[in-house]
């Protein structure tokens, strides 16, 4: 029975009797976990923040016979900030459910782990457009899921001096207009888009303050994320469908 300490991330948690939790845990070194936290929803309860949705905390723990259980935890960041915006606050159930979605069982992942909490970070801080740090986290993390996208080339001919390019969902990369025959799920895609996901998926999101572009741009790169976002991981995101609901409604 040996315990360990490590940073965690709650993705997720299931109430359990009166006062407890089973808390879904990314952790930095352990990958995903599950955990009883006990006595967690008791007012004065040392767990009492730690347990909650988002906490970033460093964690002590013992492996049971079948989960893993809290002896301790600091809380190092709540993300207050993101429970006071129902926009921010649908995002970053958006990017939990994502990093729960691509995550495994004890399957360490340092750099999912990194990415969701700068993402949760940056988001609760406002100081990076809302939309920007979806995108870019949507496309890091199909990155490092091994669903990075091909845009140097077609992915047929392996062309790399052509004037229009279409997006292939299922194949994962840039298509050329001489390959049109090879088409299945396409989107054309310009080359101010191209650039612009490069941009994307080989930047810090602290550096993502300093990119402007234009409503086509983002739109197009938007519309292409949530197809090879969906078609590759063969999932569904409610939360996805609710952060809609609240763009569309202007609230």
């Amino acid at each position: 029975m040996g315990i360990s300490k490590t940073q965690g991330i709650v993705l997720k948690y299931t109430n359990l009797g009166e006062a407890d939790k089973i808390l879904t845990i990314l952790t930095r070194n352990k990958g995903k976990l599950k955990a009883v936290a006990k006595g967690c929803r008791k007012p004065k309860s040392s767990l009492l923040a730690s347990s909650e949705l988002f906490a970033f905390s460093e964690f002590v723990l013992y492996k049971g016979s079948s989960l893993y259980h809290i002896t301790q935890a600091e809380t190092r960041e709540t993300f207050y900030n993101l429970r006071n915006d129902l926009l921010k606050l649908s995002y970053a159930v958006f990017f939990v459910e994502m990093a729960d979605a691509v995550s495994e069982e004890e399957l360490s992942s340092e750099r999912l782990f990194l990415l969701l909490a700068k993402a949760l970070y940056y988001l609760a801080e406002g100081e990076i457009p809302v939309g920007l740090i979806c995108l870019a986290y949507q496309l890091k993390v199909m990155d490092i899921s091994g669903y990075r996208p091909s845009l140097q080339r077609c992915v047929h001919c392996g062309k790399t001096e052509v004037q229009e390019y279409k997006f292939d969902i299922v194949l994962g990369g840039i298509i050329c207009n001489a390959c049109k025959k090879f088409e299945k799920n396409t989107i054309k895609i310009s080359s101010g888009s191209l650039e612009t996901i490069r941009i994307l998926l080989n930047s810090e999101i602290s550096r993502l303050n300093t990119l402007k572009i234009d409503n086509t741009i983002f739109n197009e790169i938007d519309k292409l994320t949530k197809r090879f976002v969906e078609a590759h991981l063969d999932k569904h995101f409610k939360s996805l469908d609710f952060l809609n609901e609240i763009k569309n409604s202007n609230i």
